[in-house]
């Protein structure tokens, strides 16, 4: 096993770059967004429980020769971006697709959107990702993949007012975003709804 699938709960968009890809700092043309993930969020221990299952397993560990200081690709806003306020008490990852693979961009009903317009840095999102092992050039740690985005609400530009308050994860699962389309990761854990509430197990 070299990668794990999971799908994120609400997170918020940033940087995103979904329609037309944009040269990274590799010089590589890439599809691309930061995903703006709440502190103690279920989004944050599916992912760091998907690192840890990634870094034990046989395949991994002979691609990282060593699994010491392996970067797990989990940012601190709060560390990294202490003066922009949409990344307070929030982690996030930096997620990028090859042109040859374009992310799916999907509303809340599962519908393809074509207006870039609709998604944008600011919305609120979920996103289907790919973790994976890399080991090139000296740098080696976890990788994200981004695979397909469902847009599930407005937001804020992140060239205007921005929304701080971190309740990304619980209006997801106390609305009727969480209908039974989503298909959210929560590993072990079940999903029980109980008028308009969803109640983890």
């Amino acid at each position: 096993m070299k990668s794990i699938k999971m799908t994120t709960g609400l997170v918020r968009l940033s940087y995103a770059r979904l329609f037309q890809p944009a040269e990274d700092l590799s010089g590589h043309e890439k599809y691309s967004a930061s995903l703006i993930i709440p502190k103690g969020s279920n989004t944050v221990a599916i992912y760091k429980d998907h690192v840890k299952t990634l870094l034990a397993d046989p395949e991994a560990k002979a691609i990282l020769k060593n699994t010491a200081g392996v970067d797990d690709g989990l940012r601190d806003g709060d560390e990294k971006r202490p003066d922009d306020d949409a990344y307070a008490k929030a982690y996030y990852v930096n997620a990028k697709a090859n042109t040859d693979h374009k992310p799916k961009i999907l509303d809340r009903d599962r519908n393809e959107i074509v207006d870039p317009d609709e998604v944008y840095s600011g919305c609120y999102v979920q996103a289907v990702l790919t973790l994976y092992v890399y080991n090139t050039s000296g740098n080696k740690g976890i990788g994200v993949s981004l695979n397909a985005i469902r847009k599930i609400k407005d937001g804020d530009r992140m060239a205007g007012t921005v929304v701080s308050e971190p309740v990304w994860d619980r209006l997801l699962y106390t609305s009727d975003a969480a209908d039974d389309l989503l298909c959210v990761d929560l590993g072990e854990r079940r999903i029980l709804k109980k008028k308009n509430i969803v109640m983890l197990t």
